[in-house]
C-alpha cells in the first residue's frame, strides 16, 4: 500500500488577482462551513492549481488523489495485506506448558482513511475519470462525516476529524475517459464553475510565467482570443498555448512582429497541436493555420512598420 503524499506547496508561484480571490474567498467560506467544493471547468483554466491555492491558504496538511480507472476501495480506504503470527507461552505452573498461536490479518490504511483521520485537506483532481461505483465512498464521508471501514468480520464507522476538507476538480462530462457523476454525490458538493480566465489573470500568469512586459503578455492573450473567435469555438486554446509561446519567444528572443516566419510558424505549431487538433482532417488544419495568420497580420500589422 502507498503512503500518503502530503504536498508542501510554500515553493510555489501563484498568481492573485481579483478574480482568483473571488473564487478563493467563496470556496473557502463553503469550506470552512462544511461543506466541499467542486470545481469544474474546461482543460487548462486552472482548476487545480486554484485547488493548491485554497487548500494552502486553510493551511493543514494537503493530500492529492489523481481520478483515473484504477483506483479502487483499498487505494482510498485500505485493506489487509498479510498476517501477523503472535506466539503466547505459558509456563506459570512448572508442570504445565502452554503455547498457543495467534494469526490475525495485517490492516494498511488507504490515503482517503488517513487523511480522513488526521485532517487533511484533499484535493480528489478529476474525480469524473474514476468509475462512478468507487467513488461511492464518499456519499458517507460528505454527509454523514464518517467512513465505513470493513474491520474483520464486521464494518467498523470511524468519524471523521473536524478538520476534514475536500476539494473536487473536474473537466465537462463530454471530454473522453470521464464518466457522468451520479446526483447522490454531486448533490453534497457546492459546485462553483469556471469559465475562460478573465483577461487580467491571463495577462499576469504569462507575465508570471514568462518574464515578458504587460504589452508583450496582452498582445499574446489577444492572439489566443481572436483565434478562439475567429475559429468559432470557445474552447478552444486554453491558457497553457499562451505561456508556451511567451517562454518560448522570451528565451530564444524571437521577435513577435508579423514579418517573422519563424514567429508565426511556431504559433502555428503551438495553437494547432492544442486540445483539438489531434483529430482535424486536413483540410480543417489548413483553415486554422490560415486563421492563425489572419490573426496574427491583425494584431501584430502595427509592429510592421515600427520594425
Amino acid at each position: 500500500m502507498s503512503e500518503s503524499k502530503v504536498l508542501d506547496l510554500e515553493t510555489s508561484e501563484y498568481v492573485v488577482t481579483n478574480y482568483i480571490k473571488n473564487l478563493t474567498n467563496r470556496a473557502i467560506l463553503y469550506l470552512n462551513n462544511g461543506y466541499p467544493v467542486h470545481l469544474r471547468g474546461l482543460a487548462g483554466v486552472g482548476k487545480t492549481s486554484l485547488a493548491y491555492h485554497i487548500a494552502k491558504k486553510i493551511n493543514r496538511p494537503i493530500l492529492l488523489i489523481c481520478g483515473n480507472e484504477d483506483i479502487n476501495n483499498e487505494n482510498l480506504i485500505g485493506g489487509y495485506s498479510g498476517v501477523r503470527r503472535y506466539f503466547l507461552e505459558d509456563n506459570f505452573i512448572t508442570s504445565v506448558y502452554k503455547k498457543e498461536e495467534l494469526i490475525r490479518k495485517s490492516w494498511n490504511d488507504g490515503r482517503l482513511l488517513t487523511a480522513c483521520k488526521e485532517g487533511y485537506t484533499v484535493i480528489y483532481d478529476e474525480f469524473t475519470r474514476t468509475p462512478p461505483e468507487i467513488n461511492n465512498v464518499f456519499l458517507s464521508i460528505l454527509e454523514e462525516k464518517i467512513v465505513d471501514v470493513p474491520y474483520g468480520n464486521d464494518n467498523t464507522f470511524i468519524k471523521i476529524h473536524p478538520e476534514f476538507k475536500i476539494i473536487f476538480t473536474s473537466n465537462p462530462e463530454e471530454y473522453i475517459g470521464v464518466y457522468r457523476s451520479p446526483n447522490a454525490l454531486t448533490d453534497r458538493m457546492i459546485t462553483v464553475d469556471m469559465v475562460n480566465l478573465d483577461e487580467d489573470t491571463q495577462n499576469h500568469i504569462i507575465m508570471s510565467r514568462s518574464g515578458m512586459s504587460l504589452e508583450e503578455s496582452q498582445r499574446i492573450v489577444n492572439l489566443t482570443r481572436l483565434i478562439k473567435v475567429k475559429f468559432n469555438d470557445a474552447d478552444y486554446v486554453s491558457i497553457r498555448g499562451g505561456i508556451m509561446l511567451a517562454k518560448i519567444a522570451k528565451s530564444a528572443k524571437i521577435k513577435m512582429v508579423s514579418s517573422n516566419a519563424t514567429f508565426r510558424q511556431i504559433c502555428k505549431d503551438i495553437f494547432s497541436s492544442i486540445n483539438i487538433s489531434s483529430g482535424l482532417s486536413v483540410d480543417k488544419k489548413e483553415e486554422l493555420n490560415k486563421i492563425i495568420d489572419e490573426a496574427i497580420d491583425i494584431l501584430f500589422v502595427k509592429q510592421i512598420t515600427n520594425d
